[in-house]
């Protein structure tokens, strides 16, 4: 009972300490950004260019959405031939292989086509320092993530009468335990944000770049990115956020940059829920 009533306290505590220092942190790497950018600003043309040439053809598009509509149509069925204690883990299993099966789909075309990672997506092995500059990145996106999304939510709860629940994936983080806990949490930090990334920025951007403009683009995939989570307390940070991925894809030329932001904000989250729960 001790225990339980330390981590009551403890937690909760924590939680606040965390959400003040990444407020707070934020906004330092903020300024530090903006100083940057005053300072080197980027060359637009050429950053727009190494988008557009990396613009898949509509058929290999097609292709890749046909198999992603064909693995994830045959995994509706499979909750029926489980009982209900086992589609937890049955869950997670499969997205791990559709979101494994559907990466290595990615790099075949793309070899196919006879494009390296570098050609494709900027993630060849000289431009790890677009993912070790990730962290500071996230951190200038924070403070206007979480402005965003206290008056989002607020708004969904006072104007609407929206509840503010949790994604399924985040609950399934909160609430399982040992082993089957670590798998989502693997899935969270490591796998979904690579195919995420490979998947909105490497492929759908340069794609809608190309026939619609940048602008255009960044909008279409944001929404989509927000729409596809099929939960509505976050489509409003999930389309800021993906927005800002794009922004960084762009300003970086390596896919690295936001597949690391994407992975911290997962990793972030992740401690916030454990902290919160």
């Amino acid at each position: 009972m001790q225990r339980m009533d330390e981590s009551t306290i403890i937690y909760p505590t924590l939680y606040a300490i965390l959400n003040g220092t990444m407020l707070l942190g934020g906004l330092a790497a903020a300024v530090l950004l903006l100083r940057h950018h005053r300072r080197y600003p980027p060359d637009r043309a050429q950053c727009s260019a190494t988008i557009l040439r990396r613009a898949w053809p509509s058929s290999a598009l097609g292709i890749l959405f046909g198999g992603i509509m064909l693995l994830y149509l045959l995994a509706s069925f499979t909750g029926r031939f489980f009982y209900e204690e086992q589609l937890p883990l049955v869950r997670l299993v499969a997205t791990l292989l559709i979101y494994l099966a559907l990466v290595a789909a990615i790099f075949t075309i793309n070899r196919q086509r006879g494009l390296s990672r570098e050609d494709a997506f900027g993630i060849g092995p000289g431009r790890t320092k677009a993912l070790a500059c990730s962290p500071l990145l996230y951190l200038a996106i924070i403070p206007f993530l979480m402005v965003a999304t206290k008056g989002y939510h607020a708004m969904l709860h006072y104007w609407l009468g929206q509840e503010i629940t949790m994604q399924d994936a985040a609950q399934a983080i909160a609430q399982e335990t040992s082993w089957l806990e670590a798998g989502y949490i693997l899935a969270a930090i490591v796998v979904a944000p690579v195919y995420e990334e490979l998947l909105f920025r490497g492929i759908l951007f340069p794609y809608l770049a190309k026939r619609i403009g940048m602008a255009g683009s960044i909008a279409i995939v944001s929404i989509l990115f927000a729409l596809i989570h099929f939960h509505v307390p976050s489509i409003m940070p999930l389309f800021l956020l993906s927005t800002a991925l794009c922004l960084a894809y762009w300003r970086t030329g390596s896919l690295w940059t936001s597949i690391g932001i994407h992975a911290t904000f997962n990793a972030v989250g992740t401690l916030a829920i454990k902290l919160a729960y």
